[in-house]
């Protein structure tokens, strides 16, 4: 793990290795302590939500979570395996949660778990939120009496009420997206259920893929980050629009039936010009991450609509959403934060919102991103031993500086950890692709040379 245990999106490592279930106990137990400071004047017992993905190593971690929240004194929520959002609007919905802690490594492989939480209104904590759990850990001054232990309840209702805000949230009439012929890769992940059943209670005609998990096929040659198979089923057969979902369906890729690949920057400029038309959009603003697409601000500037950037991930982002007064917000990855309706990011119902803008304008979902011109992007992922090195490192600090001179004032260079996994990000926009290319190639290899 990192000096710190927290990354961009919670903590997360490998099961039995990195992320043990003493770890999850400790971590948690620590949370809980936060979670009941800030909801000291509750006049009834306060209650945690908790939700999982598909992986098979949910079941043990999820033992660690109930153990650590009930020893300190509150309920268990469980909601069972659903969408990491679901979790976040059963917080935000009810007062008697003070949190929520989700189990879920999100895109990364099965052997990785992780877990992420979510305060009283169902936001993401901030970094000092974070680092203060953290530095409790290992305290037992939080743990209750035997008289106050907690226990735990289902939350099947708020499941169904997770789903009715799906579709209720398209604010059109019922059976709205009737007739509209749906491709969906479930990723073998936590959406399996529910991202079927939101489609279908909006009318439109589903056939899912990757919707059978075994506990170890999460994201296995499927999902956002792999929608080969998508893309075969959408030039094969007779669908309007596809969408693949991440493991804990927080975020989207689509397809076009034409085979091509929507990633964040289509899709946060499909739903920004819906929500314009819907009066959703508010702000005067769109909030992106440093490495969204330049050319995203370039086409929504004659709309009216400022790009705003801020770092990575949709915790950045919906925290720069609230600063700024925007109701829309997302990443390149497909993490779309509708500020409007909802406090996280949420696939299910991002792909619902472009499916919304198909129907109302009845055209094709290719002829929503007419007119949306990219700069040229290369993205490198490179596999690394220590990703803290980066920043320490002279040769690899002096080749950028070369690319930087190279590309002047017509592209930029973003190189970075990831704040998820081992590996070191590399992106470069420019104006010719063969060029920034070149680029990316020369400066991963001298990446995989020092920290590989």
């Amino acid at each position: 793990m990192s000096p710190s245990l927290f990354g961009t999106d919670g903590v997360r490592g490998v099961v039995n290795k990195e992320l043990t279930p003493r770890l999850v106990f400790d971590l948690v137990e620590s949370a809980a302590g936060f979670f009941g400071r800030r909801a000291a004047d509750l006049p009834v017992r306060g209650v945690v939500a908790v939700g999982r993905d598909t992986r098979r190593s949910g079941d043990m971690l999820l033992g660690s979570v109930v153990a650590a929240v009930t020893s300190s004194g509150f309920d268990v929520l469980d909601m069972g395996v659903v969408p990491t959002p679901a979790v976040a609007h059963a917080a935000a919905g009810n007062d008697e949660i003070i949190g929520g802690v989700v189990i879920s490594a999100s895109h990364n492989p099965a052997d990785y778990n992780g877990i992420k939480f979510f305060d009283g209104d169902g936001f993401k904590l901030t970094p000092d939120d974070e680092a203060e759990i953290e530095g409790a850990m290992g305290s037992p001054g939080n743990r209750a009496d035997p008289g106050d232990l907690g226990s735990t309840r289902r939350g099947d209702r708020y499941v169904w009420a997770y789903l009715q805000h799906l579709t209720t949230s398209l604010d059109l009439e019922s059976d709205s997206l009737a007739g509209l012929r749906v491709a969906l890769d479930c990723s073998n992940g936590a959406g399996y259920r529910l991202g079927p059943a939101a489609f279908r209670s909006a009318g439109a005609e589903v056939t899912a893929i990757y919707d059978r998990p075994d506990g170890y096929n999460i994201n296995v040659d499927c999902g956002s980050t792999r929608p080969e198979a998508l893309i075969g089923m959408m030039t094969a057969g007779d669908y309007d629009v596809g969408f693949a979902l991440d493991g804990d369906a927080d975020r989207i890729a689509a397809v076009t039936p034409q085979g091509r690949v929507l990633d964040g920057d289509d899709i946060l400029y499909i739903i920004a010009r819906d929500m314009m038309d819907a009066g959703e959009l508010s702000g005067e603003a769109v909030v992106a991450t440093i490495i969204n697409n330049l050319g995203l601000g370039t086409c929504l500037e004659p709309l009216g609509v400022q790009m705003v950037t801020c770092p990575v991930g949709d915790r950045e982002i919906m925290m720069a959403m609230r600063e700024r007064g925007a109701t829309l917000g997302g990443e390149i990855s497909g993490h779309i934060v509708l500020g409007h309706c909802a406090t996280t990011g949420d696939g299910i119902l991002s792909a619902l919102i472009v499916a919304r803008a198909q129907v109302k304008g009845d055209r094709d979902v290719e002829e929503l991103v007419a007119g949306f011109e990219k700069y040229p992007q290369v993205v490198k992922n490179v596999p690394v031993r220590d990703r803290d090195g980066l920043a320490g490192d002279a040769s690899i600090q002096e080749a950028i500086s070369r690319v930087e001179e190279e590309l002047g004032d017509d592209g930029r260079i973003i190189v970075r950890p990831s704040g998820t996994e081992p590996v070191v990000r590399i992106l470069i926009e420019g104006p010719r692709r063969e060029m920034i290319e070149r680029m990316a190639n020369r400066l991963a290899d001298i990446v995989a040379d020092r920290l590989g």
